[in-house]
C-alpha cells in the first residue's frame, strides 16, 4: 500500500514536469514565429511612412502615424527631415538638432518630437538661462497707430465744407488776430489774452536798510522810499526806455526806442511746458524752480497783454482768387519781438505752393532754433524781406480764399497780413477744459493722425507743419461727410406723423 502511493505522487511529479516543459516549448515557438511577423509589419510600416514623408515635402501638411504601442521603441529613420514651417518651428523653439519625427501622444493631448543633437556645440549656460527665465505675463504695449493721410477732394467742395468753420470777427478778436481799425487803412489793432501760465506764489521781502526804515530819517528827506521824496534825475536814455515782459522767465526787463537793453542780463528759464502735475516737461523740475537753460537777453513777442495798436505795417488782399491754402510760419527774436523767418504755403491737395526764408528788419537777438529750426547760417542767404513776401502771398490768396493753420494768428502777426476767410484748427478740435487752453499740433497729428510731428531736434519744420493742419481739416470734413446719412435717416424717425404724406 505504501509503495503504491508512492508511485502515484511519482507520476503526478513527472506529469507536471512535463506540462512544464511542452508549454515552455510551445511558448518559444509562438514568440519566434509572431515575433518575426510583428518586426516585419513594422518595418514595413516605417518604410510607407518614410516614402509618404519624403514625397510630401512639398506639400503643406504631413501625414500623421500613430504609434503601434505605447512602451514600444520607435526604430530609427532613414532619412532627416527639415521641418521648415512656421507652426513647427515656433513649437520647436529650443531644439538644437534636425527633427526627425513629430507625432502626439497616445492620449492625443501632447506634441512628441524627436531630434538628434547637431554637431554644433550648445552652450549649457544659454540653455539653461533661456529655461530659467520666467515668462511675460505683462500686456504688450499699444502698437503706435498707423499714419494717416485724409483722402483728398476738390477744391471747391472743401470750401464748401469750410464755411460753417469760418472763424467769426468776434471769435478771431477773442483768439488774438489782427483786425483793421477801419476799412482800407494799413492799421491793425490786436488784442492778446493773459498767457494761461500758472505762476508761482512770490514772497515779498523787506529792506530793513531802507530809509523808511532808518532811525531818524524824517519823510521830507530825499530817500529812495521817503513820502515825500522826489523821483531820482535819470539820464534821456533811461526816461526812454520801455519796459518789457520777457516771454521765457517772466522777468521786466527795460529797452531804449532803439532797440538797446538799458541794463544787460543773462535769461535763465525753463523752455519746456508746465504739465498736469505742475512740473516743467523739459527737466521735470516743479513749478518755481531755477531755470535749466540759459540765454544771453531777455526777449519779448512784440505784443503785450491787453490791446495792442494801432499797429502799422499791415495788408490786405483786395481782389477774389478762390482756394484754400495751409500757411505755417517760422519766427526768431528780435530787438522789435518775434518776427518772420521762414514760411511755407500748402494747397488743398498737398503740393507745395510757396516757401521762403525771410530778412527780419531788426536786429536778431535770438534764432530760436529748438522751435524754429532757424539757424545763423539760413538767414545769412535769406533774400527776401517781409515787403516781398506779403507781395508774392497776395499774388495767389484773394480775399476770399480760406486759410488754414494751427494757432495761426500768430502768422497773419508774423506776416502783417489783414484776412477774414480763416480755419484754425485750435478751434476745429478744442482743449477738453476749455479757452484760453489750447492742444498743440503735436498732441492733435498723434492722436487723430498717428503721424509724429515737431519731434526734430534741429526745430520746426513750417512745411511739415502746414501738411498737417492741412490734413486735420480734411479729416474733420470727412467724418462730418460719414455722419451726415446717419442724421438724415434718424429725420424720418423722429418727424410726426402726417396721415396726408403717408397716404401720399
Amino acid at each position: 500500500m505504501g509503495n503504491f502511493e508512492a508511485g502515484q505522487k511519482m507520476n503526478v511529479y513527472i506529469m507536471a514536469g512535463f506540462t512544464v516543459i511542452i508549454c515552455a516549448i510551445l511558448h518559444f515557438l509562438y514568440k519566434t514565429i509572431f515575433r518575426n511577423r510583428k518586426c516585419e509589419a513594422q518595418n514595413a510600416e516605417t518604410e510607407s511612412v518614410t516614402e509618404a514623408l519624403t514625397d510630401s515635402t512639398t506639400e503643406s501638411t504631413t501625414t500623421e502615424n500613430r504609434p503601434i504601442g505605447k512602451n514600444k521603441k520607435r526604430t530609427a529613420w532613414k532619412t532627416k527631415t527639415e521641418f521648415s514651417h512656421p507652426w513647427l518651428l515656433k513649437n520647436l523653439k529650443g531644439h538644437p538638432g534636425t527633427v526627425l519625427l513629430m507625432d502626439f501622444s497616445a492620449n492625443g493631448k501632447f506634441m512628441a518630437a524627436t531630434c538628434n543633437e547637431t554637431d554644433a556645440a550648445v552652450d549649457p549656460a544659454s540653455a539653461a538661462a533661456r529655461r530659467r527665465r520666467p515668462r511675460d505675463r505683462r500686456r504688450p504695449p499699444a502698437a503706435s497707430p498707423t499714419p494717416s493721410t485724409p483722402q483728398r477732394i476738390s477744391t471747391e467742395e472743401l470750401v464748401e465744407a469750410l464755411r460753417p468753420h469760418l472763424l467769426s470777427p468776434k471769435r478771431m478778436w477773442a483768439l488774438g488776430y489782427p483786425l483793421e481799425i477801419e476799412p482800407n487803412s494799413s492799421k491793425a489793432v490786436v488784442y492778446i489774452n493773459p498767457p494761461p501760465r500758472p505762476k508761482p506764489l512770490q514772497i515779498t521781502s523787506f529792506d530793513v536798510n531802507a530809509p523808511e526804515f532808518v532811525p531818524g530819517c524824517s519823510q521830507n528827506d530825499s530817500g529812495r522810499g521817503s513820502w515825500g521824496s522826489t523821483p531820482r534825475s535819470e539820464s534821456d536814455e533811461e526816461a526812454d526806455a520801455v519796459e518789457h515782459l520777457c516771454v521765457r522767465c517772466d522777468k521786466m526787463f527795460r529797452m531804449t526806442k532803439d532797440g538797446e537793453y538799458v541794463v544787460e542780463q543773462s535769461c535763465v528759464y525753463h523752455w519746456g511746458r508746465i504739465s498736469g502735475d505742475s512740473r516743467h516737461t523739459c527737466c521735470s523740475a516743479p513749478l518755481g524752480s531755477k531755470g535749466c537753460s540759459t540765454a544771453r537777453f531777455h526777449v519779448w513777442s512784440g505784443t503785450k497783454p491787453g490791446m495792442n495798436g494801432p499797429l502799422e505795417g499791415y495788408v490786405r488782399a483786395r481782389s477774389p482768387r478762390g482756394g484754400v491754402y495751409a500757411v505755417d510760419t517760422e519766427m526768431c527774436y528780435t530787438t522789435g519781438g518775434l518776427e518772420l523767418a521762414s514760411i511755407a504755403v500748402i494747397a488743398a491737395d498737398g503740393r507745395l505752393v510757396y516757401r521762403s526764408l525771410v530778412k527780419p528788419s531788426s536786429q536778431v537777438l535770438d534764432h530760436n532754433t529748438r522751435f524754429s529750426g532757424i539757424r545763423p547760417r539760413d538767414l545769412a542767404r535769406a533774400t527776401k524781406t517781409l515787403r516781398d513776401v506779403q507781395n508774392d502771398i497776395l499774388g495767389f490768396v484773394g480775399s476770399d480764399t480760406i486759410l488754414v493753420g494751427h494757432a495761426l494768428e500768430n502768422d497773419l502777426r508774423a506776416l502783417k497780413l489783414l484776412h477774414s476767410a480763416v480755419v484754425d484748427t485750435c478751434a476745429l478740435y478744442p482743449h477738453s477744459r476749455g479757452f484760453p487752453l489750447r492742444r498743440s499740433l503735436r498732441a492733435l497729428s498723434e492722436e487723430l493722425l498717428g503721424r509724429s510731428v515737431q519731434r526734430s531736434s534741429s526745430g520746426h519744420s513750417p512745411l511739415e507743419d502746414a501738411r498737417a493742419a492741412m490734413d486735420l481739416v480734411l479729416l474733420k470734413v470727412h467724418s462730418e461727410r460719414a455722419q451726415r446719412p446717419r442724421a438724415t435717416n434718424q429725420l424720418s424717425i423722429l418727424q410726426p406723423y402726417d396721415p396726408l404724406i403717408s397716404s401720399a
